[in-house]
């Protein structure tokens, strides 16, 4: 597949990494939900707050146009939720087993255990799986140059720096 046409060039990792910061800020700011509603409203142009400030766009490669709302909801949601569970699900059956192996199913299932265990074992998945998701995203832009997260990769999009003096 060819790379479209686009009106403005890629932005770099740094402009890029300056408008997650931003988005990050606003939303901590705002305690999520002016961010939230900020973004509701200029997705449809395939922005975030932070993109929108630092002048960059999300766009489809298929299309070579920008994305619509139900995409950046997708991109800014949906992907990331998909790829923590599967993170999630796979860590918490690999501690599950080990667990069973190293303790057995009868005193797992004894009513006068500490199930406490559970609660914190829950906790520590979704770190680690948060965590983990994080990390690999944030280092696959650095990947060979290609300005790509993998959520770019996955859903197929590019983020243009549309500032009149690009750099």
């Amino acid at each position: 597949m060819s790379t479209p046409e686009y009106p403005a060039p890629l932005a770099s990792i740094g402009h890029r990494l300056g408008g997650k910061a931003v988005d990050f800020a606003l939303s901590l700011v705002t305690l999520n939900i002016g961010w939230l509603i900020w973004s509701f409203v200029v997705w449809g142009n395939g922005q975030t707050p932070g993109k929108q400030l630092l002048k960059m766009r999300v766009y489809d490669k298929t299309t070579g146009k920008p994305v619509k709302w139900g995409h950046m909801a997708i991109r800014e949601f949906g992907l990331q939720t998909t790829l923590f569970l599967i993170i999630l699900v796979a860590y918490w059956a690999l501690y599950s087993f080990a667990t069973f192996r190293t303790y057995g199913f009868e005193e797992i299932t004894d009513p006068g255990i500490d199930v406490s265990w559970l609660f914190v074992n829950f906790i520590r998945v979704i770190s680690i799986g948060l965590l983990s998701l994080f990390i690999v995203d944030l280092f696959w832009i650095f990947r060979r140059g290609k300005k790509n997260r993998l959520t770019d990769v996955i859903l197929k999009t590019d983020v243009l720096n549309e500032s009149p003096n690009p750099r």
